[in-house]
């Protein structure tokens, strides 16, 4: 096998035995292994398990469509189109789950295990685009475009929908609506923009109440 197919192979195996067990759970000789291969293949290509484990985390997280998302959501923001924003955000925390749930148990495990150098990848990666959007939803709210509270509970409860959706039909296997990404993500954000209470009809809004009955003093 050449040498590149080689580091692919181990690449993919490395990251399902990750995904499983985590970094701390999972040893080089169980990924030789699952790849039939010899120990020391792999520190032919990876000069230790940390480099393996970066090496997988850099294909995934750089293997997206990252470049296209901002130009997608950066000319939302210059429309001042909210709600198209959010469906884009929401819609791409749904695609990530779909499309690569292994990387996303990966991440899990980084945060459950506070493996460093996972998480401090993760951080390079979106922190600069939370930022962006931070700075976005503040300026909405000075416009009076968005509801006057801490920007950064707005953007938690926006990923944090997305991301719970995600784990409960990917990571956890439930059953999930007969919906498309692009459906469920239209939901959440209508959700979030207008909650999910009904709006009384007309003819409710406008019944008075009756005053109340003036107790007669005299009769007690």
């Amino acid at each position: 096998m050449a040498a590149a197919d080689r580091q692919r192979q181990l690449l993919e195996v490395a990251l399902n035995a990750f995904s499983r067990r985590g970094f701390k759970g999972t040893t080089t000789k169980e990924i030789a292994a699952s790849a039939g291969v010899a120990e020391a293949v792999i520190f032919q290509h990876f000069p230790s398990k940390e480099a393996l484990y970066s090496a997988v985390l850099e294909l995934h997280l750089d293997a997206s469509d990252e470049p296209k998302w901002i130009e997608e959501i950066d000319h939302c923001m210059e429309r001042n189109d909210d709600e198209g924003l959010f469906r884009s955000f929401i819609g791409r925390i749904l695609r990530s789950y779909r499309c690569d749930p292994l990387i996303q148990r990966v991440i899990l495990f980084a945060a459950l295990e506070g493996h460093e150098q996972g998480l401090a990848r993760l951080q390079k990666q979106f922190d600069p685009i939370f930022e962006r959007l931070m700075e976005y939803v503040t300026r909405r709210q000075r416009e009076g475009a968005l509801i006057g509270c801490d920007p950064h509970a707005i953007l938690i409860g926006l990923g944090g929908i997305a991301h719970q959706y995600g784990l409960i039909t990917q990571i956890f296997r439930a059953p999930k609506p007969d919906a498309s990404d692009e459906a469920i993500g239209e939901m959440f954000t209508r959700i979030l923009l207008h909650g999910v209470r009904a709006t009384l009809p007309a003819k409710n809004k406008n019944i008075k109440k009756r005053p109340a009955k003036k107790t007669d003093r005299k009769a007690k």
